[in-house]
């Protein structure tokens, strides 16, 4: 799939909404067009209610903020402030670790 073709595709339903070419370019924020197609936009309560019901749109949802709590990340993972090294030794030097990142646009 065509990157640039599936942004266009956002415009296409926005300008369909908004009325303009120029409105749906404006209130594009971000598109997302590798591994799944979708976008984010600044839209009012009228115009996301209009989008949802259309028939190729799986969800829409406003957005939030959402705080991380990571003061007590030491105690939740039972890790002391000791030597370095002994931290490295005791996560098997991140011998099968996996990471994943999230990236909630």
């Amino acid at each position: 799939v065509n990157p640039d073709a599936v942004t266009s595709s956002h415009h296409a339903l926005l300008q369909g909404v908004l009325g303009s070419v120029k409105a749906a370019r404006e209130s594009l924020g971000f598109s997302y067009r590798h591994g799944f197609s979708g976008f984010s936009a600044r839209l009012t309560e009228e115009q996301a209610a209009r989008i949802s019901g259309l028939p190729n749109v799986l969800s829409v949802f406003p957005n939030e903020i959402h705080t991380v709590h990571t003061t007590n990340s030491w105690e939740t993972l039972s890790l002391e402030a000791t030597e370095s090294s002994w931290l490295w030794k005791e996560a098997k030097y991140c011998k099968d670790v996996i990471i994943g990142v999230l990236d909630s646009g």
